[in-house]
């Protein structure tokens, strides 16, 4: 069950990666634009909610967490200048954290041993 939910997640990225790059070549129309922000904002707040579940520090938890539900909570409130700047912030936290954790260095480690 979980590969079947992971391949459709994976193709919901990859369909909605497509159309953003169709987009430049066809400019879709201004409700379509804004479906597919929507749909790639839900998707990254999934995967986010998806990776905090798998951290094993609380506080790491917490903030991926938090990240993933406001990108998709914003998804739902009109846009201004710093929510468009806190939706940057809350993209980039979480791969930096993965980037530069330990915890995230130690893991394809342990995966080779075992």
């Amino acid at each position: 069950m979980k590969n079947r939910l992971f391949t459709i997640f994976r193709i919901c990225i990859f369909l909605v990666l497509f159309a953003k790059v169709l987009n430049w070549i066809l400019h879709f129309s201004d409700e379509t634009n804004s479906f597919l922000n929507m749909a790639m904002f839900f998707l990254i707040g999934i995967a986010y909610l998806v990776m905090g579940y798998l951290w094993d520090t609380i506080f790491t938890r917490i903030i991926i967490t938090t990240c993933g539900l406001f990108l998709i909570a914003m998804n739902f409130v009109e846009s201004s200048m710093f929510l468009n700047i806190l939706r940057i912030f809350c993209i980039l936290t979480p791969m930096l954290i993965a980037r530069f954790s330990k915890e995230a260095q130690t893991e394809p480690a342990l995966q080779k041993t075992q």
